[in-house]
């Protein structure tokens, strides 16, 4: 996106998405009364507990606790990034994402023209490799890899030919330099930028051509592989090649192999190794990681024994240290001298390549081990030394039992005592939201009822309204919620979660959202009002406690004995 996305629009968005459909054509639901249940998709088990409300656009998982909207679910379940799941629901609706644009020369519009022109330009390429005189070299090449016609399908493999001005005469010039297709010279010439090369177009996780790859076949032309230039859709150290394609053959990837090459991806899949992607010329980023932790829970780097491999897999370690949980977890997977991926699973096997990846080495052992090279372990002075490097480096991964495991391993090979500074105690343990610790129990049911039904707040005249938003303990989020409301009247829960996506009370938000069981009891305006009652009986009783003990020590002023004396008469 080339700004932030208007929130009226993604409110609008969740309004006009049938949650129920959505849900239902990715996991088959059962209409119980007037919601909508399933065995949840996020956890295993053999009663269905997850339940869905079309008209609250919310869906709760009783077993689980997964709860959430429209967004929430493409982003849970189909792994989706934020803006990658509002273009998705944008998409089925058939509306057009807006844009509030930070960068004026990168509009929507002109987005969806270099997509278009992406994938016109791809279908070329593959035609080409089909049908093009000069073509052989490139499919004799590729059948000397042992690519099958049925892989090179699948991955869309392409041919550009040798010439410098082949793509054809109908795109675009200027959204072929947009799309980096064209290279302009010094004196104003434009030229294709890939020539005599296989390509491999590289897609997005929705399937949508973002840039393409491109391998010599003359082993004397260089670079051996040339990327497309970053553009408005192609980020290299956002992006994997392969992704969308394990995606479509593999939903749920137990782990997924990082290998450094597209050939690499292109040879195991033919081998039967389909759960393998590739970055893009750059080095392993944080957004890397992230992106691929969405799908899989265990990562496994495979890189060349060489120094530069080694030194690849270092920064991929270093880089991946804080985003560590105890259920995401790296392994390094070293490759015997003179293999690749794609020579050692010929001459194994899928099965003992498989295994080899299964066993690859897991990152603590691979991080005392690179780091104990550098060092003396028997000496205080290499365990000194390796505390000062180790140390650092720990603290980037998050608190949780890894983390605990890890610092306690340092301390075992450093000779230190774990309960010096190595150790910090940590929380453990499910913590309930602050507000339902705190408030007494009417309010927490006022609040509650208000997250479920913002139609509530009509149903308060002013006194109350500032009775409650300037409530010591809830006042601050009754506020947010009335100014949410009071900005879309028609708004329901699944809306109200989204506004505070990104807030500081959001986990407390989610929270109360299923506090009272929302897709089974329905609460009317009659409990509300009640409610309302009781709260406001109870403030007026404790302020009158309050005076009563007040006057016994103190003499009251003309506006507390004139408070007190309407409080008793209203007794």
């Amino acid at each position: 996106m080339a700004g932030k996305i208007p929130k009226s629009f993604i409110d609008e968005l969740i309004s006009c998405t049938d949650l129920v459909d959505l849900i239902d054509a990715r996991v088959p639901l059962k209409r119980i009364g007037s919601n909508f249940t399933a065995r949840c998709p996020f956890h295993d088990e053999k009663t269905p507990s997850f339940s869905v409300n079309r008209e609250k656009q919310f869906y709760h998982c009783f077993g689980c606790g997964a709860n959430g909207n429209a967004i929430s679910f493409l982003m849970d379940y189909e792994r989706q990034g934020f803006v990658e799941a509002v273009e998705t629901l944008a998409d089925m609706a058939g509306l057009t994402v807006p844009s509030e644009a930070v960068n004026q020369h990168t509009p929507v519009d002109n987005n969806q023209n270099v997509y278009a022109l992406q994938q016109q330009a791809a279908d070329y390429y593959t035609q080409q490799l089909k049908e093009h005189p000069e073509s052989k070299r490139a499919v004799d090449y590729l059948k000397q890899r042992g690519v099958s016609g049925e892989i090179a399908a699948r991955y869309h493999l392409g041919y550009a030919s040798s010439g410098w001005q082949n793509l054809p005469k109908s795109f675009s010039p200027e959204l072929l330099r947009a799309a980096g297709l064209s290279v302009t010279n010094e004196q104003g010439h434009s030229y294709d930028r890939f020539r005599n090369r296989i390509m491999f177009p590289i897609r997005d996780r929705r399937g949508r051509v973002i840039g393409f790859g491109g391998r010599v076949i003359n082993t004397e032309d260089t670079p051996k592989y040339l990327n497309s230039p970053e553009t408005v859709v192609f980020k290299k150290g956002r992006e994997v090649y392969g992704l969308h394609e394990l995606l479509a053959a593999v939903r749920k990837p137990e782990r997924i192999l990082i290998v450094e090459g597209y050939m690499d991806v292109i040879a195991l899949a033919q081998m039967g190794f389909p759960c393998a992607v590739a970055t893009l010329g750059t080095a392993t980023s944080g957004e890397h990681v992230q992106l691929l932790f969405r799908y899989a829970h265990e990562l496994v780097f495979c890189f060349d024994g060489d120094v530069a491999g080694q030194n690849a897999a270092w920064k991929a370690a270093e880089t991946s240290l804080p985003y560590l949980r105890d259920d995401k977890h790296i392994r390094f997977l070293s490759l015997p001298a003179q293999h690749d991926p794609d020579t050692l699973i010929r001459e194994e096997g899928l099965e003992r390549f498989e295994l080899r990846v299964k066993s690859a080495l897991p990152f603590s052992e691979y991080f005392f081990q690179q780091l104990g090279q550098k060092i003396d372990a028997g000496s205080i002075e290499g365990q000194a030394s390796l505390a000062q490097m180790a140390r650092p480096l720990l603290e980037k991964i998050p608190a949780g039992a890894f983390k605990d495991g890890m610092l306690a391993r340092l301390a075992d090979k450093t000779g230190q005592e774990r309960k010096q500074t190595l150790l910090r105690p940590r929380r453990t343990g499910n913590v309930r939201p602050a507000l339902a610790r705190t408030v007494p129990s009417t309010l927490r049911a006022i609040v509650v009822m208000l997250l479920q039904n913002p139609s509530f707040f009509a149903l308060m005249d002013a006194e109350t309204r500032v009775l409650l938003e300037t409530h010591e303990k809830a006042g601050l989020l009754i506020r947010k919620l009335a100014h949410v409301w009071e900005g879309n009247p028609s708004i329901q829960l699944g809306g109200i979660l989204e506004s505070f996506r990104g807030e500081p009370e959001e986990t407390q938000v989610r929270q109360l959202s299923v506090w009272d069981d929302p897709l089974l009891a329905k609460k009317t305006e009659v409990d509300f009002l009640d409610a309302i009652r009781a709260f406001v009986r109870n403030l007026k009783e404790e302020r009158l406690s309050t005076l009563i003990r007040k006057a016994k020590v103190i003499d009251l002023s003309d506006v507390e004995r004139n408070e007190m004396r309407k409080l008793l008469s209203q007794k």
